[in-house]
């Protein structure tokens, strides 16, 4: 049975483990206990792969951040924030008052605003379900007897590690500054209130679940792209060791990451090009995409994501949204300026830099690719997290940082040959400037696609915005700045008596 059949049936699997209220929304500080969660696995033992079906919804799902906000829904909403903070989108319009505080950076000096809010909320939730899981499972040391039961447990240490690794750089001013307290863990259900635990514990304690993960998921197949397999947990711990500047073990599972097999996308699969109708690229088809690793196959009648309240809305000029009316993002000019001038990522951009001829809908080319188009009133199009050209790139930036100039150079050039007409300039890089080309390279490649934060944050960067941005045109950021890190809510401050203070 399909993942988003299964998605649409599991509000009767999960009426097991509820009492009165619908543990989808409870808080960090609110959760069930281990007896209600194990005497819930013994009534009904899919109960455990039905709350994992829960995590992935939340994935996606408007409100998965507990409020009603149109910018409320999962993962792709948290990367277009995190897109604007890092300097690499700029905000090239103000209407309707969509994410202007983000782009204004008042928002992340705000306890109360709800731009902080919805990622604590949001990564907790995916904790609390993911500990559900476990606990019932037996805990965080069981090794569980049956394979289903190993990949539902390896599935959901994932998706916790997932979110501490998320939680880690997004309310951590300084991600390099280990011994500081900054976060609770919650390592079971029956966790609450819990306090501070330094940043070296939180990564820790991600990685610990990583590479459970990796072990448990051994030989899973998936039956779709919502679902973490073995080489998205690799994926997810190559980023891990590199957040740390572990960069002989981020090397060596980004090369696994590779290894997997996972082909890059074609120059037709990432830009709309000269002369092409437009049906090949997009991104708005992970299952036509074998260089997708990770994402959700959303259908109008499966998900019912209005354009309004979704990614595409406020990234796709052509879906009847906020992007095609006043409210549009697109590539930090300076940036844009890194591009080659052989570069079919060129045509990814309109004239005033919107992801034009990168992101579009399904069926955009029907009415002429014309702004505000429709008919995408109602999402039909997919949304991925992950792909494989990003390990290519943050192998060729480990190796070169570990030494290995030629493998840096192998792996930059098996994407850059089907990006540019001639890579002998990456032969013609000193070794000493390897490392900083796969990281931009990263940035041009991945663009929009949420993972520009998490390079500035391992790199130790300053970044500066370009001429386009309404906002601090030509100013400088670095990586540590306050102003690019989310606040604790000021909800948990409250509510939590064993936190008392920002980080």
């Amino acid at each position: 049975m399909k993942t988003k059949i299964k998605i649409a049936i599991i509000g009767g699997l999960l009426a097991f483990t509820s009492c009165e209220k619908d543990f989808l929304d409870v808080l960090p500080t609110e959760t069930l206990s281990q007896e209600q969660v194990t005497e819930a696995a013994t009534v009904n033992p899919n109960v455990g792969k039905a709350t994992l079906l829960g995590i992935y919804e939340n994935l996606y799902r408007r409100g998965s951040g507990g409020t009603d906000d149109q910018e409320d829904f999962g993962i792709t909403s948290q990367y277009m924030n995190l897109d604007i903070l890092s300097a690499d989108m700029a905000h090239l319009g103000k209407s309707y008052s969509r994410q202007r505080d983000i782009s204004e950076l008042t928002a992340t000096l705000d306890p109360d605003n709800n731009n902080n809010l919805r990622p604590w909320t949001f990564l907790y939730r995916v904790i609390n379900l993911s500990n559900l899981v476990i606990d019932g499972a037996g805990g965080n040391d069981v090794v569980p007897d049956t394979e289903n039961a190993r990949y539902t447990v390896g599935q959901a240490k994932a998706l916790r590690g997932y979110a501490y690794f998320f939680l880690a750089h997004v309310f951590a001013n300084d991600i390099s500054d280990l011994s500081k307290n900054v976060l609770p863990i919650y390592r079971s259900a029956s966790d609450l209130e819990q306090p501070k635990s330094s940043l070296q514990d939180v990564f820790d304690f991600a990685l610990n679940d990583f590479l459970d993960a990796e072990t448990l998921l051994e030989g899973y197949v998936r039956e779709d792209k919502i679902e973490i397999n073995q080489d998205v947990v690799r994926g997810l711990i190559a980023k891990t060791y590199g957040a740390l500047n572990n960069w002989q073990q981020t090397e060596i599972y980004a090369k696994k990451v590779i290894d997997a097999g996972y082909p890059i996308m074609t120059a037709d699969e990432v830009a709309l090009l000269p002369g092409e109708d437009g049906s090949v690229g997009g991104f708005n088809d992970i299952n036509s995409i074998p260089g997708v690793m990770w994402g959700i196959d959303i259908t109008a009648a499966g998900q019912g994501l209005a354009s309004l309240f979704s990614w595409w809305g406020f990234m796709d000029q052509y879906s009847y949204s906020y992007a095609a009316v006043g409210n549009p993002k697109g590539m930090d000019s300076d940036l844009h300026a890194n591009f080659r001038a052989d570069d079919i990522r060129l045509n990814q951009w309109s004239d005033d830099l919107r992801p034009a001829g990168k992101f579009y809908y399904k069926g955009a080319e029907l009415n002429g690719f014309t702004n505000f188009s429709g008919p995408q009133t109602n999402i039909d199009s997919d949304s991925h997290y992950m792909r494989v050209s990003e390990f290519y790139l943050l192998h060729a930036e480990a190796a070169a940082e570990n030494g290995n100039f030629s493998g840096s150079r192998i792996s930059l050039k098996a994407l850059l040959d089907l990006r540019l007409t001639d890579t002998s300039y990456i032969d013609a890089l000193s070794d000493g400037a390897l490392a900083d080309e796969a990281a931009l390279q990263a940035r041009l490649e991945l663009w929009g696609e949420g993972q520009s934060y998490f390079i500035m944050k391992r790199r130790r960067e300053t970044r500066t915005r370009g001429a386009n941005w309404l906002d601090f045109a030509g100013q400088s950021f670095s990586h540590t700045d306050e102003r690019l890190t989310f606040e604790i809510p000021q909800d948990e401050i409250t509510g939590n008596p064993n936190i008392s203070d920002q980080n």
